[in-house]
């Protein structure tokens, strides 16, 4: 009895081996993984093939979830192409000329909502700061002073269902005139 217990613990432990050495994968030299990045490149992200990035083909290039007020926040510091702003004597209005060229002198760029590969070139460079502007005034996209429901929602992560925004959203629009001013944000906020 004791030599068939033997032979069958043996047999059991053989074939335990065999299945664990079975399941075993065999070592494979490790490989470089791969960057599974969600952002597009610049020629991906612009759809209509302009040359050019407005703030929704941008914000394909920063993952998903990311609010626009925070693509905003960093797309306006790219954008300094465009119209530069004349600078006018404060006293009589008149535009302020070089005293050499005669031209006007030009101050601030006016952004042009495009940003293009030379301005992402320019501002990888150099200081890579973000916009100033408080969270307010980038949501409100159309400059209006008050939010609507849609730039309310761009506060919030795509993530966000929109019946949750726009439960928040009336919760906040004390008045109910389906805007929200900042002194209606700034209670929330």
């Amino acid at each position: 009895m004791k030599i068939k217990s033997l032979t069958l613990l043996i047999s059991a432990a053989v074939l335990a081996l065999g299945t664990a050495a079975a399941s075993a994968k065999p070592d494979k030299p490790d490989k470089p993984k791969k960057n599974k990045s969600h952002h597009l490149s610049f020629a991906k992200a612009d759809v209509n093939e302009d040359g050019a990035l407005d703030i929704f083909e941008f914000s394909t290039t920063q993952g998903p979830g990311v609010p626009m007020v925070e693509i905003r926040r960093r797309f306006l510091p790219i954008d300094v192409s465009g119209d530069f702003e004349i600078l006018t004597d404060p006293v009589t209005g008149e535009p302020l000329l070089d005293p050499v060229t005669g031209e006007p002198l030009l101050g601030d760029p006016i952004p042009d909502g495009l940003i293009t590969p030379e301005e992402i070139a320019d501002y990888l460079a150099g200081d890579r700061g973000k916009s100033e502007l408080p969270r307010f005034e980038l949501a409100d996209f159309d400059g209006d002073g008050v939010l609507s429901p849609v730039e309310f929602g761009y506060l919030k992560s795509q993530k966000v269902k929109l019946k949750n925004i726009t439960r928040q959203f009336d919760k906040q629009d004390a008045d109910g005139d389906g805007f929200l001013t900042k002194e209606e944000f700034k209670k929330s906020d």
